[in-house]
């Protein structure tokens, strides 16, 4: 049986169109359509607008309409247009909140930015629009901060934007905020940025010259201005290093002879869990209290202000920046420690003032622990036996001192080994501090620039009080060390040669003629080295008109300064007053008087040529010369006995050593040891009057180019008409007297002028001390008989020094 197959019926087809013939007139009937018809009219009436309207008068004042309406705000259009094709093209709009959201704080931005534009009436001009007329945002700008309200609607599309815009971080400001602000202000930061500003702006717009307190640059270091004040709430505890090694131990390695085995690790109070410390901040100074200000005595002022200017203070080089690599003070600290532990003393560094020269750690005696040995027993009273059959025994306290201080000071030289230092120089203990200072020498010295003492709160502080004011250095923990002349009153200066007595010498000079006019401060300078001060010999402010280097001259200098003296006791008796202050401001003075500074380079010398003259004079001169605003300032690089005698230390209360060669002369200058260990180079220790112990300072260095530039400036032109009277008179009166020659006058028929000339042409150089060995004269005599010939053309003009050269040939008769 066969299968049947089920066929599908076909489907009917349907009739294909017949496809038209392309004939002519089904062309012309598709370009008459309307659209084609419509497109061509509308293109010849714009290809006739050129023939009817000028075009480009038209685009121009289209232009300068669209400027003038939108202005720059054009710009901030095609941003938010950018933007938003780009957040198109990422399909941002597929969250439609968030892109919303967004949008509205693009656009909240774009009127901010808009209106901002608005303020600014700039001088620019594009096309025909002048923006000083309108404004960079042009008209609507302008519209948008109209008014006081439209200046608050435009600051509130910035808060509105950037809420939109980013609601994270505008959610945490808001927040966060009141606590910044409350930091802010506990830590005085607003204080401090406008001080800052106030600060430069006096910079800025201070006059050449002008050296007003309320212009003063360096109020303090910057990382003093920018140290935050310290909490209130809490107190950082200073970084304590105690030793590695326990002293009462049995396995103590104390007098093992184990040097070797210190372990610079944590020490035995600390927790094991903390590391220790990389770095030590060093402790701040304490702060020094205010003195009292004294009442002012109002005076009568006679006239305007003076018309000298004093030096700016850019005429000092600027600070240096130190390129010594860090020190491990950390590392140096724990190995003083332990090195103390191994000779069973017991000591804590609790504190490290790292300083230009060296640093201070600071050492806290420990105690001394005694003990025994006892035998362990039981409830039952019985001794308790151990392993090893023995009784067992523990160590028990039974008493503690404190480490004497000598014990430590006796380890100076452990110490050094230890540390590998050249030398230490242990303070014990340091004033106004229950610690003993161990001072080490750093790998390298810092230079410490005048510009920068002379640019700290400490100086600003006292040469507002006082034109007397020094800069002597930094201290060994890094503060600004100054001091007032006219508070010491007198100096002496003592050290060995190159050990920076002549830099300090500068220092004081410089710093007083950067402070002080000629009519406020005159100077007397004696260099019978003849090469340390000659560069001030032609400043104004020398009482006299040279620099006194003829060691014959000195005893004259000296006396015709007493005779200063005794001149101002009797003014001030004639007004009532006791000093050179109450003597300025009293009303009844015309003239104010200034202060004198008597700098002598090389005692020396002058204690060699006339021992007893010198003393007498410096002894009263110090004893009398404060009241009459006269002050001392001695160096030598001899401190002996037979120089710095008991009359003179007596009256010298304010000392300086430099580095010296032995203890014996440390002890002649200071009283005490010490300066034997200081490193030279302008390392000193300074013993003010008011402190028990000297003070040790790395000095301020001054260069010779600072010394030209700061001569230079008093020595010019402009203040030649100000130079002031000299006290010549005073000097040639005792030198008169020194020699005790009253007839100095000379006749050109004198018989000592024929000598004179005979005596200078058996010479090629002559001098007036020449001519006072030989012809038995005095010295103010020998100068008049020098000028005479000088006249006569026999000796040149005067050279460097005192001696003249011979100019006319021996055939030549003068007779």
């Amino acid at each position: 049986m066969t299968a049947r197959t089920r066929t599908r019926p076909r489907a009917a087809r349907t009739a294909r169109p017949r496809k038209q013939r392309n004939t002519f007139f089904s062309r012309k009937n598709r370009f008459l359509r309307a659209e084609v018809v419509g497109v061509a009219i509308a293109a010849l009436a714009i290809a006739a607008l050129p023939w009817l309207v000028d075009l480009g008068e038209v685009g121009a004042e289209a232009r300068d309409w669209v400027v003038r309406t939108f202005g720059m705000g054009i710009f901030v259009i095609a941003a938010l247009s950018v933007a938003g094709g780009m957040s198109i093209a990422h399909r941002s709009y597929e969250r439609p909140l968030a892109f919303a959201r967004r949008a509205a704080g693009a656009v909240a931005l774009g009127l901010f930015a808009w209106g901002a534009l608005g303020l600014n009436h700039a001088d620019w001009s594009l096309g025909g629009v002048d923006f000083s007329d309108v404004s960079l945002g042009g008209d609507i700008g302008r519209l948008l901060v109209a008014g006081p309200l439209g200046i608050v609607a435009w600051l509130s599309t910035l808060v509105i934007g950037v809420a939109l815009v980013a609601p994270g971080p505008s959610r945490a400001f808001a927040r966060n905020s009141p606590v910044w602000a409350a930091t802010a202000w506990e830590r005085r930061l607003p204080h401090r940025i406008l001080a800052g500003i106030g600060r430069f702006l006096a910079f800025v717009f201070r006059r050449p010259g002008s050296r007003d307190e309320e212009m003063v640059i360096g109020a303090g270091t910057l990382r003093e201005r920018l140290q935050p004040r310290p909490g209130p709430d809490f107190e950082v505890e200073p970084v304590v290093y105690r030793p590695s090694i326990d002293l009462a131990a049995p396995s103590s390695i104390v007098g093992a002879g184990a040097a070797a085995a210190f372990v610079h690790g944590t020490g035995l109070d600390d927790d094991p869990t903390e590391s220790e410390p990389e770095a030590i901040a060093p402790a701040a100074p304490p702060a020094e209290e205010e003195e009292a200000a004294e009442p002012q005595q109002l005076g009568l002022q006679l006239g305007g202000q003076s018309a000298w200017a004093l030096p700016a203070i850019e005429l000092l080089n600027a600070p240096q920046v130190s390129a010594s690599r860090k020190h491990d003070n950390a590392a140096r600290a724990q190995l003083i420690v332990d090195t103390l532990a191994s000779f069973g003393v017991d000591a804590t560094v609790v504190e490290v003032n790292e300083g230009p020269t060296v640093t201070q750690f600071g050492v806290e005696p420990g105690w001394e622990v005694r003990s025994k040995e006892v035998q362990v027993k039981d409830v039952a009273g019985k001794t308790i036996i151990g392993g090893d059959g023995r009784a067992r025994t523990e160590r028990v306290e039974v008493g503690r001192t404190r480490v004497r201080v000598n014990r430590i000071t006796a380890l100076q030289n452990d110490l050094a080994l230890a540390l590998a230092a050249p030398s230490l120089r242990i303070e014990a203990p340091v004033p106004g501090r229950a610690i003993v200072g161990i001072e080490v020498p750093n790998d390298s010295a810092t230079v410490v620039t005048m510009r920068h003492v002379m640019e700290s709160k400490e100086f600003a502080e006292l040469a507002r009080k006082s034109k007397l004011a020094l800069a002597l250095g930094k201290g060994v923990s890094g503060v600004p060390v100054t001091a007032d002349l006219a508070k010491m009153p007198h100096l002496l200066i003592a050290g060995a040669t190159g050990s920076g007595k002549s830099v300090c010498m500068n220092s004081i000079i410089a710093g007083i003629m950067m402070n002080a006019s000629p009519d406020e401060v005159r100077f007397v300078m004696v260099d019978p080295k003849r090469v340390e001060l000659t560069a001030y010999s032609h400043i104004p402010h020398l009482a006299f008109s040279e620099v006194i280097v003829d060691v014959d001259k000195v005893v004259g200098a000296l006396q015709a300064v007493v005779s200063e003296m005794e001149a101002r006791f009797k003014k001030f008796a004639a007004v009532a007053v006791r000093n050179i202050d109450a003597y300025n401001k009293h009303p009844r003075v015309l003239k104010k008087l200034p202060c004198w500074v008597v700098i002598i380079d090389e005692l020396a010398d002058l204690m060699m040529a006339a021992p007893f003259e010198v003393e007498k004079l410096l002894c009263r001169l110090a004893q009398l010369g404060r009241a009459a605003g006269i002050h001392l300032v001695v160096a030598t690089q001899r401190p002996s006995v037979d120089v710095i005698t008991g009359l003179i230390k007596a009256n010298f209360p304010t000392r300086i050593a430099f580095a010296v060669t032995s203890m014996i002369d440390s002890r002649t200058i200071l009283d005490m040891g010490g300066a034997e260990k200081l490193l030279g180079r302008g390392d000193m220790l300074y013993m003010p009057t008011d402190a028990a112990k000297p003070i040790r300072i790395q000095g301020v260095y001054v260069s010779d180019a600072e010394v030209e530039r700061l001569v230079q400036f008093w020595t010019d032109d402009r203040f030649s008409a100000l130079a002031p009277e000299t006290a010549d008179a005073l000097l040639e009166q005792a030198l008169v007297e020194q020699n005790a020659d009253p007839d100095i006058s000379i006749e050109e028929d004198d018989p000592i002028v024929g000598r004179a000339r005979h005596l200078a042409m058996e010479h090629q150089r002559v001098s007036p001390s020449l001519f006072q060995r030989r012809l038995r004269i005095g010295y103010v005599k020998a100068c008049r008989l020098i000028d005479l010939l000088e006249e006569e053309g026999l000796v040149g003009p005067r050279e460097e020094g005192e001696s003249r050269r011979v100019l006319a040939t021996p055939q030549s008769d003068f007779d």
